[in-house]
Protein backbone atom coordinates (compact mmCIF):
# COMPACT_ATOMS: atom_id res chain seq x y z
CA UNK A 1 0.00 0.00 0.00
CA UNK A 2 1.33 3.27 -0.74
CA UNK A 3 2.15 6.04 1.86
CA UNK A 4 1.52 9.51 1.56
CA UNK A 5 5.59 11.11 1.57
CA UNK A 6 5.61 13.64 4.14
CA UNK A 7 6.54 17.41 3.56
CA UNK A 8 9.67 16.08 5.83
CA UNK A 9 10.76 13.33 3.80
CA UNK A 10 10.65 15.33 0.76
CA UNK A 11 13.09 17.90 1.76
CA UNK A 12 15.34 14.95 2.92
CA UNK A 13 15.43 13.95 -0.75
CA UNK A 14 15.57 17.29 -2.27
CA UNK A 15 18.61 18.25 0.47
CA UNK A 16 20.47 14.97 -0.68
CA UNK A 17 19.88 16.05 -4.44
CA UNK A 18 21.30 19.03 -4.32
CA UNK A 19 24.36 18.05 -1.91
CA UNK A 20 24.71 15.24 -4.65
CA UNK A 21 25.23 17.90 -7.48
CA UNK A 22 27.51 20.00 -5.47
CA UNK A 23 29.79 17.39 -4.66
CA UNK A 24 30.11 16.19 -7.85
CA UNK A 25 30.80 19.65 -8.92
CA UNK A 26 33.13 20.09 -6.23
CA UNK A 27 35.14 17.26 -7.04
CA UNK A 28 35.46 18.10 -10.57
CA UNK A 29 32.84 15.42 -11.71
CA UNK A 30 29.27 16.70 -14.37
CA UNK A 31 26.33 17.26 -12.58
CA UNK A 32 24.98 14.70 -14.11
CA UNK A 33 26.83 11.79 -11.45
CA UNK A 34 25.10 13.76 -8.70
CA UNK A 35 22.10 13.58 -10.31
CA UNK A 36 22.02 10.30 -10.59
CA UNK A 37 22.82 9.81 -6.88
CA UNK A 38 19.63 11.85 -6.45
CA UNK A 39 17.57 9.32 -8.76
CA UNK A 40 18.74 6.34 -6.83
CA UNK A 41 17.95 7.93 -3.74
CA UNK A 42 14.61 9.18 -4.57
CA UNK A 43 13.73 5.69 -6.05
CA UNK A 44 15.21 3.64 -3.38
CA UNK A 45 12.42 6.26 -0.84
CA UNK A 46 9.65 5.94 -3.26
CA UNK A 47 10.25 2.07 -2.97
CA UNK A 48 10.04 2.51 0.49
CA UNK A 49 6.70 4.28 0.77
CA UNK A 50 5.27 1.12 -1.63
CA UNK A 51 5.60 1.89 -5.19
CA UNK A 52 6.98 -1.12 -7.07
CA UNK A 53 9.84 -0.99 -8.91
CA UNK A 54 7.63 -1.26 -12.51
CA UNK A 55 5.86 2.20 -11.47
CA UNK A 56 9.06 3.96 -10.47
CA UNK A 57 10.69 2.69 -13.69
CA UNK A 58 7.28 3.81 -15.67
CA UNK A 59 7.74 7.43 -13.97
CA UNK A 60 11.38 7.01 -14.53
CA UNK A 61 10.24 6.62 -18.50
CA UNK A 62 7.23 8.92 -19.01
CA UNK A 63 9.98 11.67 -17.33
CA UNK A 64 12.56 10.62 -19.78
CA UNK A 65 10.06 10.72 -22.60
CA UNK A 66 8.51 14.09 -22.34
CA UNK A 67 12.71 15.58 -23.30
CA UNK A 68 12.76 13.60 -26.01
CA UNK A 69 12.34 15.78 -28.74
CA UNK A 70 15.29 17.69 -27.01
CA UNK A 71 17.13 14.98 -26.67
CA UNK A 72 17.04 14.57 -30.56
CA UNK A 73 17.51 18.43 -30.94
CA UNK A 74 20.82 18.61 -28.98
CA UNK A 75 22.45 15.50 -31.28
CA UNK A 76 21.35 17.56 -34.11
CA UNK A 77 22.88 20.88 -32.46
CA UNK A 78 26.48 18.93 -31.70
CA UNK A 79 26.95 17.66 -35.00
CA UNK A 80 25.40 20.81 -36.69
CA UNK A 81 28.36 22.94 -34.99
CA UNK A 82 31.15 20.41 -35.99
CA UNK A 83 30.56 20.70 -39.60
CA UNK A 84 29.55 24.52 -39.64
CA UNK A 85 32.80 25.15 -38.59
CA UNK A 86 35.04 22.32 -40.40
CA UNK A 87 32.82 23.50 -43.78
CA UNK A 88 33.74 27.16 -43.24
CA UNK A 89 29.45 27.85 -42.00
CA UNK A 90 31.20 29.35 -39.17
CA UNK A 91 34.85 30.84 -40.15
CA UNK A 92 32.75 32.71 -42.90
CA UNK A 93 30.49 34.56 -40.17
CA UNK A 94 33.83 35.43 -38.33
CA UNK A 95 35.59 37.17 -41.07
CA UNK A 96 32.74 38.97 -42.48
CA UNK A 97 31.71 39.89 -38.76
CA UNK A 98 35.62 41.50 -38.11
CA UNK A 99 35.65 42.68 -41.58
CA UNK A 100 32.14 45.24 -41.41
CA UNK A 101 32.27 45.28 -37.56
CA UNK A 102 35.87 45.84 -36.13
CA UNK A 103 36.78 48.95 -38.04
CA UNK A 104 33.72 50.95 -36.10
CA UNK A 105 34.15 50.61 -32.43
CA UNK A 106 36.05 47.87 -30.99
CA UNK A 107 34.16 46.89 -28.04
CA UNK A 108 30.72 47.45 -29.61
CA UNK A 109 32.06 45.07 -32.37
CA UNK A 110 33.29 42.22 -29.47
CA UNK A 111 29.10 42.74 -28.31
CA UNK A 112 27.81 42.59 -31.30
CA UNK A 113 30.50 39.81 -32.69
CA UNK A 114 29.64 37.54 -29.99
CA UNK A 115 25.72 38.05 -30.34
CA UNK A 116 25.47 36.96 -33.62
CA UNK A 117 28.12 33.74 -33.02
CA UNK A 118 25.88 33.20 -29.62
CA UNK A 119 22.55 33.33 -31.92
CA UNK A 120 24.32 30.69 -34.60
CA UNK A 121 26.01 28.45 -32.12
CA UNK A 122 23.37 28.41 -29.54
CA UNK A 123 25.89 28.30 -26.76
CA UNK A 124 27.38 30.85 -25.03
CA UNK A 125 30.32 28.98 -23.36
CA UNK A 126 31.03 27.59 -26.93
CA UNK A 127 31.29 31.19 -28.31
CA UNK A 128 33.03 32.60 -25.13
CA UNK A 129 35.63 30.19 -25.62
CA UNK A 130 36.67 30.42 -29.27
CA UNK A 131 35.49 34.21 -30.46
CA UNK A 132 35.56 35.64 -26.92
CA UNK A 133 38.85 33.73 -26.47
CA UNK A 134 40.20 35.49 -29.86
CA UNK A 135 38.66 39.13 -29.49
CA UNK A 136 40.10 39.61 -25.99
CA UNK A 137 43.85 38.75 -27.39
CA UNK A 138 42.94 41.85 -30.10
CA UNK A 139 42.04 43.88 -26.93
CA UNK A 140 44.21 43.49 -25.18
CA UNK A 141 46.73 45.20 -27.95
CA UNK A 142 44.18 48.04 -28.01
CA UNK A 143 44.46 48.70 -23.86
CA UNK A 144 40.75 47.59 -23.32
CA UNK A 145 40.60 47.34 -19.74
CA UNK A 146 40.15 43.15 -19.42
CA UNK A 147 36.83 43.31 -17.08
CA UNK A 148 34.92 45.45 -19.59
CA UNK A 149 35.87 43.67 -22.68
CA UNK A 150 35.03 40.24 -20.62
CA UNK A 151 31.87 41.76 -20.02
CA UNK A 152 30.73 42.72 -23.51
CA UNK A 153 31.66 38.86 -24.59
CA UNK A 154 29.20 37.53 -21.60
CA UNK A 155 26.44 40.11 -22.45
CA UNK A 156 26.61 39.18 -26.25
CA UNK A 157 27.48 35.17 -25.38
CA UNK A 158 24.33 35.05 -23.53
CA UNK A 159 21.88 36.58 -25.43
CA UNK A 160 21.87 33.20 -27.36
CA UNK A 161 21.41 31.05 -24.40
CA UNK A 162 17.92 32.22 -24.26
CA UNK A 163 17.28 33.40 -27.68
CA UNK A 164 18.72 31.07 -30.58
CA UNK A 165 16.72 28.58 -31.83
CA UNK A 166 19.77 26.22 -31.18
CA UNK A 167 20.30 26.98 -27.89
CA UNK A 168 19.59 23.87 -25.36
CA UNK A 169 18.20 26.00 -22.86
CA UNK A 170 15.82 27.40 -25.11
CA UNK A 171 14.33 24.18 -26.27
CA UNK A 172 14.34 22.65 -22.90
CA UNK A 173 12.41 25.13 -22.02
CA UNK A 174 10.06 24.97 -24.83
CA UNK A 175 9.54 21.81 -24.43
CA UNK A 176 9.28 21.56 -20.07
CA UNK A 177 6.50 24.65 -20.53
CA UNK A 178 4.81 22.68 -23.17
CA UNK A 179 5.34 25.61 -25.93
CA UNK A 180 6.34 26.27 -29.20
CA UNK A 181 9.87 27.57 -29.04
CA UNK A 182 8.89 30.05 -32.41
CA UNK A 183 5.96 31.48 -29.90
CA UNK A 184 8.40 31.55 -26.96
CA UNK A 185 11.02 33.53 -29.12
CA UNK A 186 8.62 35.96 -30.63
CA UNK A 187 7.42 36.66 -27.20
CA UNK A 188 10.97 37.21 -25.32
CA UNK A 189 11.22 40.26 -28.20
CA UNK A 190 9.45 42.23 -25.32
CA UNK A 191 12.62 42.08 -23.26
CA UNK A 192 15.05 41.57 -25.74
CA UNK A 193 14.66 44.01 -27.97
CA UNK A 194 14.95 47.06 -25.74
CA UNK A 195 17.77 45.39 -23.30
CA UNK A 196 19.57 44.63 -26.86
CA UNK A 197 19.34 48.59 -27.49
CA UNK A 198 20.55 49.57 -24.06
CA UNK A 199 23.86 47.23 -24.35
CA UNK A 200 24.33 48.54 -27.66
CA UNK A 201 24.31 51.97 -26.80
CA UNK A 202 26.35 51.11 -23.58
CA UNK A 203 29.33 49.45 -25.21
CA UNK A 204 28.95 52.19 -28.08
CA UNK A 205 29.59 54.94 -25.59
CA UNK A 206 32.17 52.84 -23.48
CA UNK A 207 34.44 51.98 -26.76
CA UNK A 208 34.50 55.80 -28.02
CA UNK A 209 37.14 56.08 -25.69
CA UNK A 210 39.04 53.04 -27.30
CA UNK A 211 38.58 53.68 -31.37
CA UNK A 212 40.33 51.75 -33.61
CA UNK A 213 41.87 53.87 -36.32
CA UNK A 214 42.05 52.08 -39.66
CA UNK A 215 42.91 48.50 -40.23
CA UNK A 216 44.29 46.49 -36.86
CA UNK A 217 47.10 43.64 -37.73
CA UNK A 218 45.50 41.63 -35.33
CA UNK A 219 42.16 41.41 -36.87
CA UNK A 220 43.76 41.11 -40.09
CA UNK A 221 45.73 37.92 -38.93
CA UNK A 222 43.20 36.29 -38.01
CA UNK A 223 41.33 36.81 -41.22
CA UNK A 224 44.02 35.77 -43.32
CA UNK A 225 44.31 32.59 -41.08
CA UNK A 226 40.50 32.42 -41.84
CA UNK A 227 40.79 32.52 -45.45
CA UNK A 228 43.93 30.21 -45.96
CA UNK A 229 42.45 27.56 -43.44
CA UNK A 230 38.73 27.11 -43.96
CA UNK A 231 36.54 27.78 -47.44
CA UNK A 232 34.76 31.72 -47.00
CA UNK A 233 31.95 32.16 -48.79
CA UNK A 234 28.34 34.19 -48.95
CA UNK A 235 26.60 30.73 -49.92
CA UNK A 236 27.59 29.06 -46.73
CA UNK A 237 25.40 31.23 -44.53
CA UNK A 238 22.30 28.64 -46.84
CA UNK A 239 22.03 26.32 -44.00
CA UNK A 240 21.66 28.60 -41.02
CA UNK A 241 19.14 30.85 -43.13
CA UNK A 242 17.41 27.72 -44.26
CA UNK A 243 16.94 27.15 -39.74
CA UNK A 244 15.68 30.37 -39.10
CA UNK A 245 13.09 31.17 -41.99
CA UNK A 246 12.09 27.65 -41.16
CA UNK A 247 11.34 28.37 -37.53
CA UNK A 248 10.12 31.53 -38.85
CA UNK A 249 7.23 29.65 -40.48
CA UNK A 250 6.85 27.42 -38.20
CA UNK A 251 8.20 24.22 -39.00
CA UNK A 252 9.26 21.76 -35.81
CA UNK A 253 12.60 22.31 -34.83
CA UNK A 254 13.33 18.98 -35.63
CA UNK A 255 12.39 19.19 -39.18
CA UNK A 256 13.91 22.99 -39.50
CA UNK A 257 17.36 21.23 -37.71
CA UNK A 258 17.35 18.17 -39.92
CA UNK A 259 17.01 20.33 -43.15
CA UNK A 260 19.65 22.18 -41.46
CA UNK A 261 21.84 19.19 -41.72
CA UNK A 262 20.83 18.28 -45.13
CA UNK A 263 21.85 21.46 -46.76
CA UNK A 264 25.47 21.78 -44.68
CA UNK A 265 25.78 18.75 -45.73
CA UNK A 266 25.22 19.47 -49.59
CA UNK A 267 27.79 22.63 -48.71
CA UNK A 268 30.34 20.45 -47.27
CA UNK A 269 30.26 17.34 -50.91
CA UNK A 270 29.90 20.47 -52.95
CA UNK A 271 33.27 21.74 -52.10
CA UNK A 272 34.83 18.48 -52.38
CA UNK A 273 37.44 19.64 -49.93
CA UNK A 274 36.61 16.58 -47.37
CA UNK A 275 36.07 12.57 -47.47
CA UNK A 276 33.01 10.79 -46.05
CA UNK A 277 35.06 9.55 -43.05
CA UNK A 278 36.19 12.78 -42.04
CA UNK A 279 32.39 14.82 -42.21
CA UNK A 280 31.62 11.66 -40.29
CA UNK A 281 34.47 12.07 -37.64
CA UNK A 282 33.75 15.69 -37.11
CA UNK A 283 29.73 14.83 -36.64
CA UNK A 284 30.84 12.71 -33.99
CA UNK A 285 33.82 13.46 -32.03
CA UNK A 286 33.82 17.57 -33.42
CA UNK A 287 36.17 19.51 -35.34
CA UNK A 288 40.02 20.02 -33.68
CA UNK A 289 42.61 21.44 -35.76
CA UNK A 290 45.87 20.14 -35.20
CA UNK A 291 47.19 23.86 -36.05
CA UNK A 292 47.49 25.38 -32.83
CA UNK A 293 46.68 28.74 -33.90
CA UNK A 294 43.36 27.84 -36.05
CA UNK A 295 42.65 25.49 -32.53
CA UNK A 296 42.39 28.75 -30.52
CA UNK A 297 40.27 30.08 -33.06
CA UNK A 298 37.87 27.71 -33.91
CA UNK A 299 37.46 24.30 -32.18
CA UNK A 300 34.39 21.75 -30.87
CA UNK A 301 31.07 20.67 -31.75
CA UNK A 302 30.00 17.01 -32.46
CA UNK A 303 27.60 14.80 -31.16
CA UNK A 304 30.10 13.55 -28.23
CA UNK A 305 30.61 17.39 -26.93
CA UNK A 306 26.28 16.79 -26.11
CA UNK A 307 27.26 14.22 -24.10
CA UNK A 308 27.06 15.51 -21.11
CA UNK A 309 23.94 18.22 -21.84
CA UNK A 310 21.93 14.74 -22.95
CA UNK A 311 22.54 12.90 -19.96
CA UNK A 312 21.65 15.77 -17.37
CA UNK A 313 18.63 16.52 -19.42
CA UNK A 314 17.62 12.72 -19.10
CA UNK A 315 18.54 12.52 -15.58
CA UNK A 316 17.02 16.03 -14.19
CA UNK A 317 13.95 14.79 -16.50
CA UNK A 318 14.32 10.92 -14.93
CA UNK A 319 14.35 12.41 -11.35
CA UNK A 320 11.09 15.08 -12.11
CA UNK A 321 9.10 12.02 -13.71
CA UNK A 322 9.46 10.40 -10.20
CA UNK A 323 8.67 13.59 -8.24
CA UNK A 324 6.40 14.28 -10.31
CA UNK A 325 4.43 10.84 -10.51
CA UNK A 326 4.25 10.94 -6.54
CA UNK A 327 3.19 14.24 -6.41
CA UNK A 328 5.53 15.12 -3.84
CA UNK A 329 6.52 18.78 -4.82
CA UNK A 330 3.15 19.79 -5.14
CA UNK A 331 3.07 20.63 -1.12
CA UNK A 332 6.37 22.29 -1.77
CA UNK A 333 5.16 24.53 -4.37
CA UNK A 334 1.54 25.59 -2.70
CA UNK A 335 3.73 26.80 0.17
CA UNK A 336 5.78 28.74 -2.68
CA UNK A 337 2.31 30.22 -4.19
CA UNK A 338 0.58 31.20 -1.42
CA UNK A 339 2.54 34.06 -0.49
CA UNK A 340 2.24 35.52 -4.14
CA UNK A 341 -0.12 38.63 -4.15
CA UNK A 342 -0.93 39.37 -8.10
CA UNK A 343 0.85 39.21 -11.39
CA UNK A 344 3.85 40.76 -10.39
CA UNK A 345 4.68 39.17 -7.46
CA UNK A 346 4.23 35.54 -9.77
CA UNK A 347 6.96 37.02 -12.07
CA UNK A 348 9.02 37.88 -9.60
CA UNK A 349 8.52 34.73 -7.24
CA UNK A 350 9.71 32.90 -10.91
CA UNK A 351 12.24 34.50 -11.28
CA UNK A 352 13.38 34.29 -7.64
CA UNK A 353 12.65 30.22 -7.62
CA UNK A 354 14.81 29.61 -10.98
CA UNK A 355 17.56 32.02 -9.90
CA UNK A 356 17.69 30.30 -6.57
CA UNK A 357 17.98 26.53 -8.02
CA UNK A 358 20.78 27.84 -10.18
CA UNK A 359 22.62 29.15 -7.17
CA UNK A 360 21.72 26.22 -4.94
CA UNK A 361 22.67 23.26 -7.53
CA UNK A 362 25.02 25.19 -10.12
CA UNK A 363 23.05 24.09 -12.49
CA UNK A 364 21.12 25.55 -15.49
CA UNK A 365 18.90 22.44 -16.38
CA UNK A 366 17.33 22.38 -13.08
CA UNK A 367 16.82 26.28 -12.96
CA UNK A 368 14.67 25.11 -16.37
CA UNK A 369 12.86 22.23 -15.28
CA UNK A 370 11.75 22.58 -11.65
CA UNK A 371 9.86 25.90 -12.22
CA UNK A 372 9.17 25.67 -15.67
CA UNK A 373 7.01 22.37 -14.73
CA UNK A 374 5.51 22.95 -11.26
CA UNK A 375 4.42 26.21 -12.12
CA UNK A 376 2.30 25.78 -14.67
CA UNK A 377 -0.62 25.75 -12.68
CA UNK A 378 -0.45 28.36 -11.12
CA UNK A 379 0.31 30.73 -14.37
CA UNK A 380 -3.05 28.76 -15.49
CA UNK A 381 -4.92 29.95 -12.70
CA UNK A 382 -3.88 33.45 -13.31
CA UNK A 383 -4.80 33.54 -17.10
CA UNK A 384 -0.78 33.57 -18.14
CA UNK A 385 0.36 32.22 -20.94
CA UNK A 386 3.30 29.71 -20.80
CA UNK A 387 5.04 31.97 -22.91
CA UNK A 388 5.74 34.48 -19.95
CA UNK A 389 6.37 31.76 -18.03
CA UNK A 390 9.24 30.52 -20.40
CA UNK A 391 10.33 33.98 -21.17
CA UNK A 392 10.37 34.24 -17.19
CA UNK A 393 12.88 31.42 -16.67
CA UNK A 394 14.84 32.43 -19.91
CA UNK A 395 15.26 36.26 -17.92
CA UNK A 396 16.33 34.61 -15.05
CA UNK A 397 18.02 31.10 -14.52
CA UNK A 398 19.59 30.73 -17.58
CA UNK A 399 21.26 33.94 -18.10
CA UNK A 400 22.30 35.02 -14.43
CA UNK A 401 24.34 31.80 -14.17
CA UNK A 402 27.95 33.71 -15.44
CA UNK A 403 27.21 36.13 -12.60
CA UNK A 404 27.48 33.26 -10.02
CA UNK A 405 30.92 32.99 -8.98
CA UNK A 406 31.00 28.91 -7.85
CA UNK A 407 28.47 28.04 -10.92
CA UNK A 408 29.95 26.12 -13.59
CA UNK A 409 29.63 28.81 -15.92
CA UNK A 410 31.01 31.37 -13.72
CA UNK A 411 33.97 29.43 -12.41
CA UNK A 412 34.95 28.61 -16.70
CA UNK A 413 34.38 32.12 -17.95
CA UNK A 414 37.08 32.86 -14.56
CA UNK A 415 39.53 30.45 -15.51
CA UNK A 416 39.37 30.73 -19.34
CA UNK A 417 40.07 35.05 -18.91
CA UNK A 418 41.91 34.97 -15.27
CA UNK A 419 39.58 37.57 -13.51
CA UNK A 420 36.95 36.96 -11.04
CA UNK A 421 33.59 37.02 -11.80
CA UNK A 422 33.22 40.35 -9.37
CA UNK A 423 35.80 41.97 -11.72
CA UNK A 424 33.40 41.15 -14.89
CA UNK A 425 29.95 41.26 -13.71
CA UNK A 426 29.60 45.47 -13.08
CA UNK A 427 30.24 45.49 -17.29
CA UNK A 428 28.11 42.35 -18.37
CA UNK A 429 24.70 44.07 -18.74
CA UNK A 430 22.55 42.27 -20.40
CA UNK A 431 22.23 38.90 -17.68
CA UNK A 432 21.10 42.38 -15.24
CA UNK A 433 18.64 43.97 -17.88
CA UNK A 434 16.98 41.52 -18.79
CA UNK A 435 15.13 39.68 -15.45
CA UNK A 436 14.76 44.07 -14.68
CA UNK A 437 12.68 43.78 -17.67
CA UNK A 438 10.70 40.98 -17.17
CA UNK A 439 10.05 41.80 -13.71
CA UNK A 440 9.09 45.42 -14.51
CA UNK A 441 6.60 44.00 -17.55
CA UNK A 442 4.91 41.44 -14.80
CA UNK A 443 3.92 44.45 -12.49
CA UNK A 444 3.49 46.71 -14.85
CA UNK A 445 1.00 44.25 -16.49
CA UNK A 446 2.35 44.05 -19.66
CA UNK A 447 2.92 39.78 -18.96
CA UNK A 448 -0.83 39.29 -18.68
CA UNK A 449 -1.84 37.08 -21.80
CA UNK A 450 -4.86 34.85 -21.85
CA UNK A 451 -3.80 31.23 -21.13
CA UNK A 452 -3.45 29.00 -24.25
Amino acid sequence: MKKKISIGRTYGIIFVIVFGILLAIQLGYSAYYGLLIGLLFTSYMVYLHGYTPREICFMIFKGVKSAWIVLAMMALIGILVGLWMMGGTIPTMMYLGFQYLANLNFLLATFLITSMISMVLGTSLGTISTVGMALVGIGKGLDIPLPLLVGAIVSGGYLGDRTSPMSSSANLTAVITETKLVDNLWHMMATTAPVFIICTAFYGILGRSFLVSGPHTGLTDIQQKLMANFPVSIVLLIPPLTIMIMAIFRFTMVKSLGMGLLTTLVCILFQNQFTLSQVLKVSLFGFHPTNVDISSILSGGGLISMKNVILIIAASTALNGILDGTHMIEPLIHQFVIKIKGIGSLILHTAFLSFMIAVVTCNQTLAVIIPGKFLQKTYEKNQISRSTLARTIADSGIVLVPLIPWNVNGVMITAMFGISVLQFSPYALLPYLLPAFTILYGYLGISRKPWT
